[in-house]
């Protein structure tokens, strides 16, 4: 499919170049151009941003897919309560069928507020991967591996057969990583055990990392390090790492992450609700740390809404250290797009509007109120913009989502599936 997306205010994220009256020409599944209008081509669709901002897909770098199911069901809690007395527990009750419309439920909402690449950290995965190739979506997909010495072997064997199933699967929209779930939930064995797995296949591992206070704490009187120092010591930053969270970093934490090239996934949104705390992004951009931005799951966050997090993670370190220049506008759009890219080993591809780059593109609303009038298109993205003005979306050079209409997932159907699947398990 060949497609022109002309009339818009482009935001390429590519060295700051930003084309006021433009155009990006799509080539199947690659962008072929940006820069300024041109005539359409014989046989070319053509799509009339009228005006609207045209910007690279939202990655979201951390959540937990099939956790739409539990939106608002644990709300108001400590983090400890709501994980083992409440979230635990009904996760005990998910099987496949439930979790795969949980995940389509997600990526729904995920289309409808502009990502288009994801981060899911979870189990019976194969129902997610079914939901995310059917939406047409981009995601990193890890099995959890949870348990102390022995226990976690199961897990783990889950883990390598849906690497070997899947990854690469929708002509690479799928990539399968290795997960640890926390230092708190897993024991040595399990986390040299999975460090040794992601070194074998050459993929990613995803883990929480010191996320709660208590976290820290425990984890100092179990091994008399920090979550990081274990973490390093059992190999797990040999791989490419997403550590989620790091709300309880000290400056040496902040230094091996730096120095083994582990990227960040902050969650201010879900930081903020669990009150576990407020990261010190400040300090790990000093240190060239590359951190994206993640929604958490819906249990904790509770919506999947990217541009949300963006605009948190901005006002919130102003606000902290009373300073109004720190995390600007476009620093805060680039751990949404280039760094969440870049973060989930996708940065050749993705994240940017750039000739060779995959198509993955979103149209926001040119009459919206809330986006009127547009100073400086960047900030009107992360201080002014919601999930709710995005009007089209396109994976892949593949139209999933135009004038809000969703082309790729039967909502009412969707919606069904969420309710029988609750009936079932009882919530």
């Amino acid at each position: 499919m060949k497609l022109l997306i002309k009339n818009g205010q482009i935001l390429t994220m590519d060295e700051g170049r930003i084309i006021k009256n433009g155009c990006v020409r799509i080539d199947n599944d690659t962008i072929s151009y940006v820069g300024e209008d041109v005539p359409a081509e014989n046989g070319e669709r053509v799509i009339d941003a009228r005006g609207g901002i045209v910007m690279p897909g939202l990655v979201n770098a951390h959540t937990h897919t099939a956790m739409t199911l539990f939106r608002g069901y644990a709300d108001d809690m400590p983090l400890e309560d709501w994980l083992f007395q409440k979230i635990f527990p009904a996760e005990d009750k998910l099987d496949p069928e439930a979790v795969y419309w949980g995940s389509l439920l997600a990526c729904a909402e995920m289309i409808q507020s502009g990502t288009t690449l994801f981060a899911d950290m979870y189990f019976m995965n194969e129902a997610t991967i079914r939901a995310t190739l059917e939406s047409k979506l981009n995601a990193n997909i890890s099995r959890c591996v949870t348990g102390m010495e022995g226990e976690y072997k199961n897990r783990l064997s889950e883990a390598e057969a849906l690497y070997d199933a899947y990854n690469g699967a929708g002509r690479g929209a799928v990539r399968v990583e290795m997960s640890l779930h926390a230092v708190y939930t897993c024991g040595k064995q399990a986390m040299r055990a999975v460090s040794k797995s992601a070194a074998k296949r050459g993929t990613g591992v995803h883990i929480h990392l010191s996320e709660t206070m208590k976290e820290n704490r425990d984890c100092y009187q179990q091994y008399g390090k920090s979550p990081t120092e274990v973490f390093r010591d059992m190999g797990v930053f040999e791989n490419p790492t997403n550590a989620a969270h790091c709300v309880y970093l000290s400056e040496n934490d902040m230094d091996i992450l730096a120095e083994n090239h582990v990227g960040i996934s902050h969650n201010p949104v879900s930081n903020l609700k669990l009150a576990s705390g407020v990261a010190n992004v400040r300090e790990m951009l000093g240190k060239g740390i590359c951190i994206g931005v993640g929604t958490d799951g819906t249990a904790s966050n509770n919506t999947l809404d990217v541009f949300e997090e963006m605009k948190l993670a901005a006002i919130l370190q102003k606000g902290m250290r009373l300073d109004s220049t720190l995390i600007d506008a476009r620093t805060a759009l680039s751990m949404a797009t280039t760094n969440g890219a870049e973060l989930l080993g996708r940065g050749a591809e993705r994240g940017k509007l750039k000739k060779g780059m995959r198509a993955d593109v979103i149209i926001l609303d040119h009459k919206a109120p809330n986006l009127l009038p547009v100073h400086n298109p960047e900030s009107t993205v992360v201080y002014s913009a919601n999930g709710s003005n995005v009007v089209t979306s396109i994976i892949n050079g593949t139209p999933v989502m135009e004038n809000r209409e969703l082309l790729t997932i039967d909502l009412e159907k969707t919606v069904h599936g969420v309710n029988e699947s609750l009936k079932r398990m009882g919530l």
